[in-house]
């Protein structure tokens, strides 16, 4: 099943060091904070949260280069951090600041 896509918008929080893997690929993990509004079963309902991502490659140093507060949208799709782990991550695949 390939239905796995996210986009979301928010601002970034927090950003790790830049670091590589061992084959040199750039790694960055961030997170980002994301505030809206939205109808539920027709009640207004305010919506916060987190969320962990990590970006790989060009993506890693073009997020590396942006400035904690800045608002971004991206796209990507969700994985689990690592093998034994159930936490959720976002791997953006792309980037746009807003």
């Amino acid at each position: 099943m390939d239905c796995n896509q996210i986009v979301i918008c928010g601002n970034i929080v927090r950003l790790d060091v830049l670091r590589y893997s061992p084959a040199g690929v750039a790694i960055m993990e961030f997170v980002i904070k994301h505030v809206s509004r939205r109808l539920e079963a027709g009640m207004p309902r305010q919506v916060m949260c987190e969320i962990l991502a990590v970006a790989l490659g060009q993506i890693a140093l073009t997020i590396s280069d942006i400035k904690i507060g800045s608002m971004v949208k991206l796209t990507g799709y969700l994985n689990k951090k690592s093998f034994a782990s159930h936490q959720l991550i976002l791997h953006v695949d792309h980037i746009v600041l807003i």
